[in-house]
Formats: structure tokens, C-alpha cells, sequence
């Protein structure tokens, strides 16, 4: 059996969340293989919004099982709120149904103050603060504490060490110290939340993967993957689809189609370059209408046009086989919109509506155009396109969803 991997396209905020979701009605594990709490999943549930962070897209069925890989770095004080918050939306997390790997880095305090401190300087990227980019430094410089050694009760003479390294880096910078027992105690803290969901199998999916659906979730997208991203306005993990055999980690026989999502448009957080941005009335009115506000961090995203150059190399580095287009009822009533291909910005017809009528699954023609000539630039099929904000509005093109299993 090979499973499915969701990748974004872009510069992540594509909508993974909604086809994730879509596809764990048919699995049985739902498994995140990198990133931390900098990515914000958007779910629906009972006409509520939920917003997953570290938590794998699966969580509204009671029958899937979530899984948080060892590629993955932990807030443990921020996963704490995140569970508490599912939990009060009737969603409940239990051993059974929610893993976390062993060897999956931990983000403390010290790591939030030092990625704070960067941001502050010169050389800001515009990240989300949130720490990610120094736990994966100190994982890389070998002095990380990981989810086992805080279960296992060695973490505290590390974090005494991450301390003595960091604090100097941070004075100066320029900035307060992080408190050696105000990560202690963060520790402290994380010991309650990992002990009854750690995982210690070392190779958890090799036998799962022979004989039970899966679906592999990534969390930003290709073009900020640390290797092949607008480096260095780029994430500090990988985004490829291909680690998620390290990340998660899966067998590598057993990944299968490589399902690719982005929007019928671009957007963007924070620095980094953008050829087809949008600094007009009409990226304000696509602002607004797609409520492109970071789901992590409530920062307004940039707004641009679809990026076919980009996308096109995006398909490449990934390999992606299929191809799923968002938000194309936000462009509803734009008469004309613009497709970067070969170096420039071309103008193509709008539509009035992306759907024949509400609640249709008949795609309008003028909107099937415009996919029309995604597939052939990009030369692979666009299986579905997005046509609102409810989880029930996706329209299938030729396809359905258990075919990524086949």
C-alpha cells in the first residue's frame, strides 16, 4: 500500500488543513513530519473554527489517529493550550489517538527569546517569533533536548547547558537573558503534557504502512523549504515531500502520490521576495475577501497573482502528481486576472462565480478555463478545486479522493 503525502505549493496558508481533513474520513493515521506551532491548520467543526498548530489535521474523527513526527519541533507550554482548546470544542485527546515521537526537539522559552532577539535586529526575516528557527539550531548543533529526554527525566541538566550557551548570544543582542528557571519549569510543565502520549517506537509505521490508510501532513510549503526556498526568507525545516520518510518516520516504499495544494492567487508572511505582489485596491479587496490574516500570528498576508513560474518549479522539486486549487470564490467578480508564465504577467479572464450555482459541484466554465491553463503550463492534472470556506465545498475533477490509495 503507498499513502499520500499534502504539501503546500507556495509560501504556505494554502489550505492543507481542508484536504487533509477531507482525506482522514478514509485513514486511520493522520501523521505531521515537520514544522511547529509557526503553521496554522484552519478545521471546521459543528460551524466552529479551529485552528490546529502542532496537532496533525485528523483530529475531528473519532476514528483517526494523529501522530506528531520526529521531524517536528514542540512548544510544550503552547501544545498544553492547544489540547485544552480541542478539548473544549468536544474534541478529546487521548493516548489512543494522538502519539507523539520521541525524538521530537522541544521549543523553550530560551528559544522564543532568542528568535524574538534575531527579529529585532538587522537581519530580521520575519519570522513568527515563535522559536522554531533556533530549536532547530540547537538540534543541528547537537545540544537539543528532545520529547524522550523530558520523559525520561534528562532534560534539566541540558536545559542548564542550553542556558550557559544561549544566554551570552542573547546579551549580546542586545536583550534580557531567558531565566534559567523559567525553562526548568517549562520543562516542568511539558513532563505532564508528553508523559501519557510519547511514543518510543523507533520505526513506528513499518509494519501500519503494509496494511492501514495513512495520509502524510506537511506543514508549510515548497517555496520555503529551508534547501529549495527563496533561502534565506525560507522556514527551518524541510517541505519537501520526500522527508517525510525522516520525519515522520515512514517507509519510504510505502509513500505514494504526492498531492499538492495551493490558491487560485498567492500569498505571503513576512520578508522575502514576490514578483507578482499586489500593492493596490485590488490586493486589498482579495485581502479581505479571503480574510488572508495569519492564522498563527493574525498578520496580514501579502497578496499577489498566481505564479505559474513558481508553481511550475514547485511541481518539480516535489514531484507532485496531483494538484488541488483553494480559494477560488474569493476571486469570484474580478473580471480580469493575472497568471505569471515565462518571466511575465499575462492577463486572463475572471469569472463571475466559480460554480454554475450554490451548492453545485459543476465548476463555471470561465473558472475551468482558468485551471485549464494551470494543468497546461505545469503539465499535471488539478484533481479539485476549492469553492468556499465550509469543508464541503470542493469540487472533484475526474477523480475522487479514495483513488490517492489505489
Amino acid at each position: 500500500m503507498r499513502h499520500p503525502i499534502v504539501v503546500g505549493m507556495q509560501y504556505g496558508d494554502e489550505g492543507k488543513g481542508k484536504i487533509t481533513d477531507v482525506l482522514a474520513r478514509q485513514t486511520e493515521w493522520v501523521i505531521r513530519f515537520n514544522g511547529g506551532n509557526n503553521a496554522g491548520h484552519t478545521l471546521w467543526l459543528n460551524g466552529k473554527k479551529l485552528v490546529t498548530h502542532s496537532v496533525p489535521s485528523g483530529v475531528r474523527y473519532s476514528h483517526a489517529k494523529n501522530f506528531i513526527g520526529a521531524g517536528c519541533v514542540i512548544d510544550p507550554l503552547a501544545l498544553t493550550k492547544e489540547i485544552d482548546e480541542l478539548k473544549g470544542a468536544g474534541v478529546s485527546l487521548t493516548p489512543e489517538n494522538f502519539k507523539i515521537d520521541y525524538r521530537a526537539h522541544v521549543t523553550l522559552p530560551l528559544h522564543v527569546a532568542l528568535d524574538a532577539a534575531r527579529e529585532g535586529g538587522s537581519h530580521g526575516l520575519g519570522t513568527t517569533k515563535r522559536g522554531i528557527g533556533p530549536t532547530y539550531s540547537s538540534k543541528t548543533d547537537r545540544i537539543g533536548i528532545r520529547v524522550g529526554d523530558i520523559v525520561e527525566g534528562k532534560a534539566f541538566d541540558k536545559v542548564r547547558f542550553l542556558c550557559q550557551n544561549y544566554n551570552s548570544y542573547l546579551k549580546a543582542l542586545g536583550s534580557q537573558e531567558s531565566s534559567e528557571s523559567q525553562n526548568l519549569a517549562a520543562v516542568e510543565s511539558a513532563l505532564e503534557t508528553f508523559r501519557s502520549f510519547v511514543s518510543r517506537d523507533p520505526h513506528p509505521f513499518y509494519e501500519i504502512a503494509k496494511k492501514t490508510k495513512c495520509v502524510l501532513e506537511g506543514a508549510q510549503g515548497i517555496l520555503l523549504d529551508i534547501d529549495h526556498g527563496s533561502y534565506p526568507f525560507v522556514t527551518s525545516s524541510s517541505t519537501l515531500p520526500a522527508f517525510a520518510a525522516v520525519g515522520a518516520p515512514f517507509p519510504l516504499t510505502g509513500l505514494g502520490a504526492v498531492i499538492g495544494v495551493c490558491k487560485a492567487y498567492v500569498t505571503r508572511v513576512g520578508l522575502g521576495p514576490f514578483d507578482t505582489e499586489l500593492k493596490n485596491d485590488v490586493g486589498e479587496r482579495i485581502r479581505k475577501t479571503g480574510a488572508e490574516f495569519g492564522a498563527t500570528t493574525g498578520r496580514p498576508r501579502r497578496i499577489g497573482w498566481l505564479n505559474l513560474d513558481e508553481l511550475r518549479q514547485a511541481v518539480k522539486i516535489s514531484d507532485c502528481t496531483h494538484l488541488v486549487l483553494t480559494k477560488g470564490d474569493v476571486l469570484n467578480g474580478e473580471k480580469k486576472l493575472g497568471l505569471h508564465m515565462n518571466g511575465k504577467l499575462e492577463m486572463v479572464d475572471g469569472w463571475s462565480e466559480c460554480v454554475e450555482k450554490q451548492g453545485s459541484q459543476n465548476l463555471s466554465p470561465a473558472f475551468d478555463k482558468y485551471i485549464q491553463i494551470i494543468e497546461k503550463f505545469i503539465g499535471i492534472p488539478v484533481v479539485a478545486a476549492g469553492t468556499g470556506t465550509d469543508r464541503e465545498d470542493l469540487v472533484w475533477r475526474n477523480f475522487k479522493a479514495e483513488q490517492f490509495w489505489s
